[in-house]
């Protein structure tokens, strides 16, 4: 039973690794290379599902020799305890890399977004739009060839600076874009 709780310690200490060196440690194993080869996505072969792996082989075993006192249902545990937590340390780990960086898009990925005008838009003024993309919530000033009021639905036209916009009423160019999301 002590070895399986050694290997179960190894695990242990390289999942350890991974959280505070995991992508250098991927590159010197070479898990990197492996994944770039991988045409299903994979994110088994990372230093996280290695460690899920050797780890729960490791108390999968000793908890399947403590209760049967078999060698053989022991090392089947453990290969099970031990695949399955290796199939969802990497699923997470790579879960966690596809997420995004938090950052707020830039101004220019807005144009062509459907907008609502919050405060309202006066013939050679400015007003406010508010919109919602990706997740982050954007209140723009805007300005329009015609004056909206507030409540109107818009399309952001172009970009005027970092801060304002100009828009366009939706009925002018024939509609809303499938998928926009608006604050009220």
């Amino acid at each position: 039973m002590t070895v399986f709780f050694v290997i179960g310690g190894i695990g242990i200490v390289l999942l350890l690794l991974a959280l505070v060196v995991g992508d250098v440690l991927e590159g010197a194993l070479g898990f990197d290379g492996i994944d770039s080869l991988n045409a299903l996505d994979s994110d088994i072969f990372s230093t996280a599902g290695i460690a899920g792996l050797v780890g729960g082989f490791g108390f999968g075993g000793a908890l399947g020799l403590g209760l049967t006192n078999s060698m053989w249902v022991a090392i089947v545990a453990g290969l099970v305890v031990g695949a399955l937590l290796g199939w969802m340390a990497g699923k997470l780990t790579g879960l966690l890399r596809r997420q995004g960086s938090g950052m707020a898009p830039r101004t220019r990925s807005l144009i062509g977004v459907e907008a609502l005008v919050i405060t309202a838009i006066p013939d050679d003024g400015y007003g406010q739009v508010r919109l919602r993309q990706d997740g982050h919530t954007h209140t723009l000033n805007a300005k329009a060839p015609v004056a909206l009021d507030a409540g109107a639905r818009v399309w952001i036209s172009g970009v005027l600076s970092a801060t304002s916009v100009e828009v366009m009423p939706v009925d002018v160019l024939g509609g809303g874009r499938a998928g926009a999301m608006l604050d009220p």
